[in-house]
């Protein structure tokens, strides 16, 4: 039974017949995009059916298949309005209960009006005029202590009143919003009419698109430090899901992939269907699903025990987890800022992870927040950011500077030392990066002999070291380069 509304007051009800078969949802594949909820019911003559939706409004999102032997019947949809279990009872004592504070406030804000009427009319008349014959020295004195006690009187249920008001406002948005979750949702009932003597399972997919039906990876990164460094990848994601349906558990797969529609799916074939509102579409006969399920697009994770989805319902799901061999790498550009990062790298997973940008990382289970994640060749570089337990110097060697001038050209020699200190309880790597000064009228040069064990990249004109460092050590390398140009020409920046 479901209630007719217009403008939120009943007009009557409509009864929904129910169909004499079972009508269960099959599975439910979960996409980037997209919900496709696989309903399935056992067929019988006449008007059957197969499937219920919030969302999907179009023939376009509503797929029909079953035994290649069975005739295909048409199509059509009944719109209704619809409860969750047991909720039009508590919505009619909502919607009851919220006319009343409303008629409460109403009356409220009236009674502040007045008070501030007469708060205005008594201010208005403090002044009171007159002669002696007209008004006694005693009546003046006590109309005035009778306007004193009405005007403190007034302010003190002034101030009753917007307090009330005030919180009376807060009790009926919490009302308002308690009775919008009860509220009756507009759906979409799926109906086959099959030919006369028709018989067999019926499968209906339905294409669920409205308030963000999908999934988003939300994997975590657990870093154990050490001598021997792991990466544990906890692949997680966060699912939407808004079915007209509460119960046990399905299965559930999730889709690293967009939804490419219904006439995509690689595991039907498809079978003109004649619908009875808008353009002809495509139905499909069903190869068995265990066949063909690894067909399907992008990269698929199941949940091993399924989900129970109902209305309004989301959740974070784990997908599985991978214990991977990490280097932990720190990295630094010293000119840039004094700081040291923090660089994971390893191979790419032989089973797909999510195609994302970030992912939460955590270091010896402390948190460390949202990192980025970076695709390079056959390896995955994760970017852990800044860390507190190395540290680098970068400082000028005055006394080994110096400036020339030879012609017309102007020579100058730079040195620079820079410390790395490691304080943290175990080994590490760390790769600092000294980008050379560029100018298109300047000429740099460097002796290899002045690196200190760098190496220049001639490509990108940057000078590479990599240093181990063990726990509590410090190491410092030191280099020097010329910068050349005309008398005439700007100072190049190489400080």
């Amino acid at each position: 039974m479901y209630a007719l509304l217009r403008n939120g007051f009943a007009l009557g009800t409509i009864l929904v017949i129910q169909p004499a078969f079972g009508q269960t949802v099959d599975h439910i594949d979960v996409f980037r995009d997209a919900v496709v909820v696989t309903w399935k019911a056992d067929v019988s003559p006449g008007a059957c059916k197969v499937a219920r939706s919030f969302h999907a409004s179009s023939a376009g999102d509503v797929a029909v298949f079953g035994g290649r032997e069975v005739s295909r019947g048409t199509v059509r949809r009944t719109e209704m309005e619809w409860f969750g279990a047991g909720k039009e009872e508590q919505w009619n004592e909502a919607r009851a209960e919220l006319e009343g504070r409303r008629i409460d406030q109403a009356l409220k804000v009236a009674q502040l009006e007045l008070v501030e009427e007469d708060l205005a009319l008594l201010r208005a008349n403090r002044k009171v005029g007159g002669t002696a014959e007209s008004l006694l020295v005693e009546d003046l004195e006590e109309m005035a202590d009778w306007m004193h006690e009405a005007l403190r009187d007034l302010l003190f249920r002034r101030v009753e009143l917007k307090a009330e008001i005030e919180k009376g406002n807060a009790e009926l948005d919490a009302l308002e919003q308690a009775a919008l979750e009860l509220a009756p949702r507009k759906g979409f009932t799926w109906w086959v009419d099959m030919p006369s003597g028709a018989s067999g399972t019926m499968t209906t997919q339905v294409v669920e698109r409205g308030e963000g039906l999908q999934w988003s990876p939300r994997d975590v990164l657990a870093l154990g430090s050490g001598d021997d460094p792991a990466l544990r990848w906890m692949q997680r994601a966060e699912v939407m899901l808004d079915l007209p349906r509460t119960g046990g558990a399905v299965p559930v797969r999730f889709h690293d992939a967009l939804h490419a529609g219904l006439d995509a799916r690689p595991d039907a074939v498809p079978v003109l269907l004649d619908m009875t509102y808008g353009a002809t579409k495509g139905a499909y006969d069903a190869a068995p699903r265990s066949d063909r399920s690894s067909d399907w697009p992008g990269v698929q994770w199941s949940v091993e025990d399924g989900l129970a989805p109902g209305v309004s319902w989301s959740r974070s799901v784990s997908l599985g987890s991978l214990d991977l061999p990490v280097k932990v790498l720190h990295f630094s550009v010293p000119k840039q800022a004094p700081a040291v990062n923090m660089r994971l790298a390893l191979a790419m997973p032989s089973s797909p992870v999510a195609r994302m940008e970030q992912a939460l990382l955590t270091i010896d289970e402390r948190p460390v927040g949202r990192v980025w994640l970076t695709e390079r060749d056959d390896s995955l570089f994760v970017d852990a950011g800044v860390v507190r337990d190395w540290s680098v110097e970068r400082e000028r060697l005055a006394a080994l500077c110096s400036k020339s001038t030879l012609g017309g050209r102007v020579k100058h020699h730079r040195a620079y030392r820079i410390t790395v200190r490691n304080r943290s309880r175990t080994a590490g790597t760390i790769r600092l990066e000294e980008p050379l000064p560029a100018s298109a009228k300047a000429e740099v040069a460097v002796v290899p002999e002045e690196l200190d064990g760098g190496r220049l990249d001639e490509g990108t004109s940057i000078i590479h070291w990599e240093l181990e460092l063990g726990p509590g050590e410090s190491r410092t390398v030191q280099f020097a380069f010329d910068v050349s140009h005309g008398k005439d020409d700007p100072v190049p920046a190489f400080d």
